[in-house]
């Protein structure tokens, strides 16, 4: 007898503290450990939040290295520019404290700490030989996952792409996280943060090597972020709300760490870099053109990803269209842009677009559907409003 669920692994690593007190937890670990130098990268719109520097001024009992994360796409010019001397300053462990960007700055500078080559040659998966210092990721932002995963995003400014230094050693030891320090986060990044979120559980569910622990995440991830953002939006202040978002998000980025994301992330990648569009935003575009795409191609799993309404006596195939729409409802309350028409993009930066999404084989190949350059020129020609020559 032939078993029904295939081969799987599940992956695991960091170790999670939610909801806590992080001023608590986080000299509880640094006790814990003995470390006393820290290294702490701070987001630049948080220097000036109250309870951010609170938590900081808790430490000055340690020595403590402070760097700030000012930009909102990090490159490896940014990197080697914050770059710091092993020789110079001891350092135990590094502590990221924001949203992706500063928490994936985190990483890379953990990994030019200890590895002495030019940032950029770190570029792709495992290249660096030496041991890093641990890392302790502080989000304060509910969608991007960097507290859990293994990766760090960053853009070359010279060939204009957006490709990451990757390896199980950058993964956070530790992540802590507080819905409270969300209150900071803008509405605009609160949401581009959370379809983010919304993007993984989505790809991760319906990943090619996606596995049943997997989807579980996925799907009450999804749950979760889809019927709360609205309520953050609405009441801000409302912790019940925001913990639940975050929660969801957390979810979702585990499913997405052991599946794999897919061609809506991978298309926002080049449009985040020649276009500044938020990669959560970017995502949150492609998405309902692609589930469309693989409904109209045969594929119909969404609809156990997630139904508001639950209808009985309906087919696969309308219960994925059902969650279609319920996706495109949601992106006009979250102000999801339809298109790309805005940027103006015109046929040569779809070629550019197109080449530069098709490196991300990994993402692209997920997909139940195939999805490749013919099908990635097209959708970046619709929603540009270009017509095809």
């Amino acid at each position: 007898m032939h078993s029904l669920i295939k081969n799987f692994n599940h992956n695991f690593v960091t170790n999670v503290h939610f909801n806590v007190d992080i001023k608590k937890k986080v000299k509880q670990i640094l006790n814990r450990n003995r470390w006393k130098n820290l290294c702490i990268i701070i987001d630049r719109n948080l220097t000036n939040v109250t309870a951010i520097n609170q938590f900081i001024i808790s430490l000055k009992s340690y020595n403590l290295y402070i760097i700030t994360c000012d930009v909102s796409e990090p490159t490896y010019k940014h990197l080697e520019e914050k770059r710091i001397s092993k020789d110079k300053i001891k350092i135990d462990v590094f502590i990221g404290i924001g949203g992706g960007s500063s928490i994936d700055f985190t990483k890379g500078l953990a990994v030019l700490y200890t590895n002495n080559k030019a940032a950029i040659k770190y570029r792709g998966f495992n290249k660096f030989k030496k041991p890093i210092k641990p890392i302790i990721a502080i989000p304060t932002t509910s969608g991007t996952g960097s507290e859990i995963t293994p990766n760090a995003s960053f853009v070359n400014n010279t060939d204009k792409r957006k490709m990451g230094i990757n390896g199980e050693a950058i993964r956070p030891k530790y992540a802590l996280m507080d819905p409270k320090l969300t209150l900071s986060c803008p509405k605009f990044s609160t949401i581009s943060a959370a379809v983010d979120s919304l993007v993984h559980s989505t790809e991760a569910f319906v990943a090619k090597k996606t596995n049943p622990i997997a989807k579980k995440f996925a799907k009450e991830g999804f749950k979760l972020v889809i019927e709360n953002l609205n309520k953050v939006l609405k009441h801000p202040n409302n912790i019940k709300h925001r913990e639940n978002v975050m929660l969801g998000a957390f979810l979702s980025a585990v499913a997405l760490m052991n599946s794999g994301t897919g061609p809506a992330a991978a298309m926002s990648y080049p449009t985040g870099v020649h276009y500044k569009v938020p990669h959560g935003i970017g995502g949150g575009i492609f998405l309902p053109y692609i589930i469309k795409y693989n409904i109209n191609n045969g594929f119909y799993g969404y609809g156990e990803l997630y139904q508001k309404n639950k209808i009985s006596n309906i087919s696969p195939k309308e219960k994925s269209l059902n969650f279609l729409n319920e996706v495109k409802k949601n992106w006009i309350i979250f102000s999801v842009p339809k298109n790309l028409k805005k940027l103006k993009i015109n046929y040569q930066k779809i070629n550019l677009l197109t080449k530069d999404t098709c490196e991300l084989k990994g993402a692209l190949q997920q997909n139940p559907v195939k999805f490749d350059k013919k099908e990635i020129f097209n959708l970046f020609s619709e929603l540009s409003g270009v017509k095809l020559k």
